[in-house]
């Protein structure tokens, strides 16, 4: 009770105060509280992937929605970190098989898109563009064969992740898909090749970075660009 009484007086606090905490977004300006933790899985996930992490954290699903007053009072966050604290994590064995075998193939995938045959749209996926070696009818079909197996764990992966955060109002396997796509688009290295956002919140944010500036006029919607 006690506890109750001084969560209540710091709330009262709070709005005397006026307190606000302004929400940091971590890829684009766009990106809300509520799918934020799915970015951050993304980032997560590709690490190990890209064999810049030899963990891949647990999969744990999102908190439960809140509500914007709710958010900006940081004594309620008394209640948010008890209760976060005594969830045990929900592990994905679907999410941890998908991702130890792409990052089997990441090598080949890295490699495939420094020659320019492999590109990553603005849905999550690889696609064949043209390079040299796919002149090569073996060589081509090597590749697609590379393709079709990356994207088919791609597209699980993404389907579990968003069962993961099913309670999350207005996600779907589209929302992670552009997610994942983002923070591709995000690591990828000069001289690659990427579809840019369609237009929309995603390619305004794109279209006013340091990367829309380097593109200049290149720099459109859904348009497919090397990475300077």
């Amino acid at each position: 009770m006690r506890k109750i009484v001084a969560v209540l007086g710091a709330v009262v606090l709070s709005f005397a105060l006026g307190c606000v905490i302004r929400t940091e977004h971590k890829i684009n300006a766009h990106i809300t509280l509520d799918i934020r933790h799915i970015a951050d899985q993304a980032t997560d996930v590709l690490d190990y992937v890209e064999g810049k992490s030899d963990v891949l954290p647990g999969m744990e699903p999102a908190p439960a929605p809140v509500s914007s007053w709710y958010d900006r009072l940081p004594s309620f966050r008394l209640f948010e970190t008890a209760w976060a604290d005594s969830l045990s994590q929900t592990d994905s064995p679907v999410v941890r098989e998908i991702a130890g075998k792409m990052r089997e193939r990441n090598a080949t995938i890295a490699a495939l898109k420094k020659e320019g045959c492999l590109g990553e749209n603005n849905r999550g996926y690889v696609e064949l563009r043209e390079c040299d070696a796919a002149k090569n009818p073996e060589k081509k079909n090597e590749i697609q064969k590379t393709l079709a197996e990356e994207n088919k764990d791609r597209k699980a992966l993404y389907a579990e992740i968003a069962r993961l955060n099913r309670e999350l109002p207005g996600v779907n396997v589209t929302k992670v898909e552009r997610i994942y796509a983002l923070e591709r688009m995000r690591r990828a290295q000069a001289g690659e090749s990427v579809q840019l956002p369609p237009a929309g919140d995603d390619f305004t944010a794109i279209q006013s970075s340091e990367l829309g500036k380097a593109l200049g006029a290149a720099c459109q919607p859904d348009a497919w660009v090397i990475i300077p």
